[in-house]
């Protein structure tokens, strides 16, 4: 793992194992202005990382990126050794819940299915057989979703959606996984159930990118995180990266010592972060998905 990025980002040492993703000194953006500037790292396979940094910080700019919905400017971009493009049919990505178009009528079985879709002769594919049937049950099963395989998708609760867009990419059964905040929304029993099998993922051999602004959740679970905003203010375990110094560098903000020791740590954002930056409306609104898995970039 290396870092070349950002002010004065704390380093650590690098892995000998061949990374699942690598990316060089991308920068990045939409309609001329730059999300993502000089960003550099490599994570190896068969890790759970985190992206953690404040809303419009580029965490989605980033995972777009990877999945390679969205070009680099400047700098490369490899995951699993390849371009993103060459390698989507083994990636597994999940978009926020709120960026997808509900209203596209589709069952929750639908959805799921989407996520066998192959690309062939122009056309989006998808064979009707019974093993891709026993696929699609077997993941809305693990997301215990499969009860609501009938429903409308556009009718489900929040939770509930994420779970369905989480079987998706699980039903493909992936290297990789690129996920944008999967458990927002969820409640606690969900959310852990939900880590519990990221977790599981990783142990069997799977690479797992998670964004998300929960840093219990980073600190718990992730073997390494990469704090973002807009640069790389830090990469490595959380261990070492989850400090005082390392949350007000990279939020801007203040952050509150909890426990003996300082063995604690919460945001207390400044409120300017949440929604006035321009990055972040260019990172959450120029890139929504229709429900049937397609939008302005291609097939994903």
């Amino acid at each position: 793992m290396s870092t070349s990025s950002g002010p004065s980002p704390t380093l650590f040492p690098s892995s000998d194992n061949d990374p699942a993703i690598e990316v060089k000194n991308l920068t990045t953006g939409y309609r001329g202005k730059s999300a993502l500037q000089d960003i550099s790292f490599s994570a190896p396979a068969g890790k759970f990382l985190g992206l953690l940094g404040p809303n419009g910080s580029g965490k989605s700019t980033l995972i777009k990126a990877m999945i390679g919905l969205l070009q680099p400017w400047e700098g490369t971009v490899r995951v699993l050794g390849r371009r993103p493009q060459e390698v989507r049919r083994r990636i597994g990505y999940m978009p926020q819940a709120e960026d997808i178009d509900w209203s596209f009528p589709a069952t929750v079985r639908d959805v799921v299915a989407m996520g066998l879709y192959r690309r062939a002769f122009g056309m989006d594919r998808f064979r009707k057989g019974q093993e891709e049937q026993d696929r699609i049950m077997a993941a809305l099963e693990r997301l215990s979703v499969d009860h609501l395989a009938e429903s409308q998708a556009g009718e489900l609760s929040g939770g509930q959606q994420r779970r369905v867009l989480f079987a998706r990419a699980l039903v493909k059964e992936p290297d990789l996984f690129l996920l944008d905040e999967p458990t927002a929304g969820l409640d606690a029993r969900s959310e852990q159930e939900m880590l519990d099998l990221l977790s599981e993922l990783a142990t069997n051999g799977a690479s797992i990118v998670v964004s998300t602004h929960d840093i219990g959740c980073a600190n718990e679970r992730c073997d390494l995180t990469l704090f973002l905003n807009r640069r790389v203010t830090g990469y490595g375990p959380p261990e070492l990266t989850i400090t005082e110094k390392m949350l007000n560098r990279t939020f801007e903000g203040h952050v509150l010592v909890m426990g003996s020791g300082g063995s604690s740590l919460a945001l207390a954002p400044h409120n300017h972060h949440e929604h006035s930056d321009a990055h972040g409306d260019h990172e959450h609104a120029q890139h929504s998905h229709a429900l049937h898995g397609h939008d302005e970039h291609g097939f994903v």
